[in-house]
């Protein structure tokens, strides 16, 4: 997550766009920077109304630059539950619609969460194999699963650690064109250590099912 101070920094920054159409919004992050709910809410309720009168090309545009702002958009101080619900995912969803080849498309709606998210990221390494984003973003989903799922060790395994192995293969697969950089070399580490336990695991139960299943 974000810092406060981090935080204040972006909605400092946004609050003085000099665009005359993303006035409202840039109202609406000065009023949210001051605590001012209630006028933040009005300057956003008023600029989503004017961006729903807007071409397909204008909303996309400021769609992309909000999204600029984190690589993931749950970390992302500028988003909303309305702008979120009624400005961005509507907005990718069409242009996912009106070129299902963009990769970006898949990228942006696997990180919106939106259907199956991490078969949008899997669509969008197929169709640009070099979409570091993507393959960042799944590596650090796979890691995640699978680290729920060993919580609770050494008392148990959630769910079968077959599956995870097979989970921890495609985090090395995804890493590989991309091993001198740092979130790769960091998810690479962790899926090796993860790897090791739950092979470790496996040797101490071989069993068919020798797991928790919550």
């Amino acid at each position: 997550m974000r810092t406060d101070a981090k935080q204040d920094e972006i909605f400092a920054a946004v609050s003085e766009i000099e665009r005359p159409d993303w006035l409202s919004f840039a109202r609406h992050c000065e009023y949210r920077r001051k605590g001012l709910r209630i006028k933040a809410s009005a300057e956003l309720s008023q600029f989503m109304a004017d961006a729903a009168t807007w071409p397909f090309d204008a909303r996309l545009e400021f769609v992309l630059w909000v999204l600029q702002w984190e690589r993931d958009p749950s970390n992302n101080p500028l988003l909303s539950q309305p702008l979120w619900a009624k400005c961005l995912v509507p907005t990718v969803r069409e242009w996912n619609a009106r070129d299902p080849q963009d990769a970006a498309s898949h990228l942006w709606l696997g990180l919106l969460r939106q259907d199956n998210p991490s078969a949008h990221l899997e669509r969008a390494i197929a169709i640009d194999p070099d979409c570091e984003h993507a393959r960042m973003m799944l590596s650090q989903w796979i890691c995640g699963d699978v680290h729920y799922n060993q919580h609770e060790l050494p008392a148990l395994y959630i769910h079968d650690p077959r599956g995870d192995l097979r989970a921890l293969d495609r985090v090395f697969e995804l890493c590989e064109p991309f091993t001198t950089r740092p979130w790769a070399l960091f998810w690479c580490r962790e899926a090796t250590q993860q790897k090791l336990k739950a092979e470790a695991w496996l040797r101490d139960h071989p069993r068919p099912g020798d797991f928790a299943n919550h």
